[in-house]
């Protein structure tokens, strides 16, 4: 009784990640507007369709999504929030930052001139070319990016569990111009890096992370600014920030919608209600359980004892700030060293710590290492100099 079988789709996965539309739908539009961004030029309408059942999640509801005719649809709230910037009314980034942040727009300003100032900063979006080497570098530079990022959350993530799949997926896709890489590069070192998906107009950010040493330089927002700034620059009118309800999004967003579930059965075939109404029931009832927030509970506890079942290493140096009396004084118990080499590793964060603070640049940067104690360290700029310990 194949005619019984449910065809399940993620509808976000499979229009951005896969560019695959399912079969049963005829138009794409955004809601509220004449647009339309897809239209269906072979119908599905035929007997073999007629008797399955489609049960269609995470359908963003600032889409409007028209079915093969012959089809009856059940719209089900998933009681989750997604959260994009609609861009078409704004001239620049700056006044789209102006109309997010109000009075606080200069702190977003200042953060972006910051980095430029302290690092040899690049933005470059690779999208309809790269070379295959450079893909390789890139991708297994994020991979190790989500790695500390989540271990330093003390979280798990959805993406490293299905890198193979990711990374065999996206390098075609920005030669086809349907995905792309945004990179972040210190010189010609990747410090943040998006995996992002392009349709119509809308550019999604899926996955992106940063290096964690340059945390203080707020490397998500500065990534958000400049993926605006590209989406207004070459004519995108919809930045989709996707699910996942965390505070930066919210600030940056202009639109928080809600997504759905559609499930399409056909008028005619009263053998499937069964089915309908069981697959029906089951949506609700996890839509109920995400209401109540116990998905989002159940998943903390089994990462918490998943977690302590493993052996996990500190991924962090922390440090202490000692005050300097007499700066040539003490320098004469201190040896130069080679930062930038394999071994100090573990000094970065505390460079670029103090580039932050003291508006200096990370090519001027001397480190020099106490001759008798091992964990004490001299950063020297050009124009400021701090003493740390590691403990």
């Amino acid at each position: 009784m194949t005619y019984l079988k449910i065809n399940r789709k993620n509808f976000y996965h499979d229009l951005y990640e896969r560019q695959n539309i399912p079969k049963c739908i005829s138009r794409i539009s955004f809601a509220n507007t004449d647009n339309v961004l897809y239209k269906s030029e072979n119908l599905s309408n035929n007997e073999l369709d007629e008797k399955k059942i489609y049960s269609i999640q995470v359908i963003p509801d600032y889409f409007t999504i028209t079915y093969d005719s012959f089809l009856s649809k059940k719209v089900i709230k998933e009681f989750r929030l997604g959260y994009a910037s609609k861009l078409n009314e704004f001239k620049d980034v700056r006044s789209y930052v102006k109309s997010q942040y109000g009075k606080n727009a200069k702190s977003v300003f200042k953060r972006v001139k910051r980095l430029e100032t302290c690092f040899d900063v690049k933005y470059v979006l690779y999208h309809g070319h790269i070379e295959r080497a450079q893909y390789d570098f890139l991708m297994d530079s994020l991979r190790n990016m989500l790695l500390k990022r989540f271990k330093q959350r003390n979280d798990s993530n959805y993406h490293i569990s299905s890198w193979d799949k990711l990374y065999n997926n996206i390098f075609n896709l920005i030669k086809l111009k349907k995905a792309s890489l945004f990179v972040i590069y210190n010189a010609d070192e990747p410090i943040q890096i998006n995996i992002q998906y392009h349709f119509k107009g809308i550019l999604v950010s899926s996955v992106a992370s940063y290096n964690i040493d340059y945390q203080i330089f707020g490397l998500g927002n500065t990534a958000i600014y400049k993926q605006i700034e590209w989406c207004i620059n070459n004519d995108y009118t919809f930045f989709d920030q996707a699910h996942g309800d965390l505070d930066y999004k919210r600030r940056w967003s202009n639109v928080i919608y809600d997504f759905e579930h559609h499930i399409l059965y056909s008028k005619n075939d009263l053998i499937s209600s069964l089915r309908v109404y069981i697959e029906t029931l089951k949506v609700i009832t996890k839509g109920f359980l995400r209401k109540k927030k116990v998905i989002v509970s159940l998943k903390r506890l089994k990462d918490y004892f998943s977690k302590k079942a493993k052996d996990v290493d500190d991924i962090e140096k922390y440090y202490e700030i000692i005050e300097i009396e007499n700066f040539e004084y003490e320098l004469k118990k201190f040896s130069s060293i080679n930062w930038k080499s394999l071994e100090y590793k573990f000094l970065i964060k505390s460079i670029c710590d103090f580039l932050y603070y003291n508006f200096e640049h990370y090519n001027v940067i001397e480190v020099f290492q106490n001759n008798s104690v091992s964990n004490i360290f001299i950063i020297r700029g050009n124009n400021n100099f701090q003493k740390i310990v590691f403990p």
